[in-house]
């Protein structure tokens, strides 16, 4: 079965392959990337294929025109496509922080320089969400344990309903069964509630010098010191013709208005996401959401657009 993670897989790779001039061999250890295509490939349909490959070709291009202007004047060397563990850290010969340097794939040009691409692709033109850290992020930043409280609830949603352990089996069964499904899906919805309810009463603890910089850091990925310096690259549209959007974490209004505000505020909205508000002014939502099937899937965070 398919899954949402198979189709970015598939963007990032074909946009590493655009990346390298169309030349797999310049990309690392690149009998393994197109072992990895072959596999994502048969289990995603044509359709979807065609889009998130031109998607890619797009993608590659607006990235190659913006590194051109900022700096980064040399070829492109290599190629690395950072999805699998240490790859991004063995290239750059450096410790990274995967929790803060989300780059999907990796260009090294032929004056040594790095920079780390972090790519999306949306069937949307407008504005999207731009960070999903899952609950043990959050748990590791905050010192607190969302992932107790969400298998806490879960099993006790399991016994009541009598799901399948197994949460690939249970996908299936509440998936098959239209009256668990209604239920299961308020049930999930109670939960994303309670997991957004714990989250925001440990943010309203923070002080204000805190609360921005969580904010900067673990929404914005806009630490200085982050290693290999890396841009956002978002391909949009359902179909042709496709764009591009090019967003650089340590320039981008999120961040300024964050930077200089007097007073950050945070608040509920919904029943399963918490907004932020600097002087007055909406900066983004932190949403709590199951990444497909509620009860059924895992559950992550979205840093999304709040207007």
């Amino acid at each position: 079965m398919a899954s949402n993670t198979d189709a970015a897989d598939i963007n990032e790779i074909m946009m590493a392959y655009y990346l390298a001039g169309k030349k797999w061999s310049v990309i690392h250890d690149f009998k393994e990337v197109e072992k990895q295509l072959a596999i994502k490939k048969s289990k995603v349909d044509v359709e979807l294929i065609v889009q998130k490959t031109m998607q890619a070709e797009i993608q590659a291009k607006e990235v190659l025109s913006w590194a051109n202007t900022n700096g980064y004047k040399s070829k492109v060397k290599k190629v690395f496509w950072t999805a699998r563990p240490g790859v991004l850290a063995r290239a750059v010969n450096k410790e990274v922080d995967s929790r803060k340097n989300p780059t999907d794939v990796l260009i090294q040009f032929t004056d040594g320089k790095f920079l780390g691409i972090s790519a999306k692709a949306t069937k949307t033109k407008g504005d999207i969400g731009f960070k999903n850290p899952g609950v043990g992020t959050i748990d590791s930043s905050l010192r607190i344990n969302l992932k107790k409280l969400l298998d806490d609830e879960e099993d006790i949603v399991v016994k009541k309903l009598k799901l399948p352990e197994s949460k690939n089996l249970r996908k299936s069964f509440i998936r098959s069964n239209l009256t668990i499904q209604t239920k299961t899906k308020e049930f999930g919805s109670k939960i994303l509630e309670k997991i957004r309810d714990e989250f925001f009463k440990k943010i309203k603890k923070l002080s204000q010098k805190e609360l921005r910089e969580y904010l900067i850091k673990d929404w914005l990925d806009a630490s200085n010191g982050n290693y290999p310096p890396y841009i956002k690259v978002t391909g949009m549209g359902k179909k042709p013709p496709y764009s591009a959007k090019i967003e650089d974490p340590l320039k981008n209004d999120k961040l300024t208005n964050l930077m200089s505000a007097k007073k950050i505020i945070v608040e509920k909205v919904g029943r399963d996401s918490i907004g932020v508000i600097a002087d007055g002014k909406k900066i983004l939502k932190m949403r709590a959401k199951y990444e497909s099937e509620k009860i059924a899937s895992s559950l992550k965070f979205s840093g999304d657009p709040w207007k």
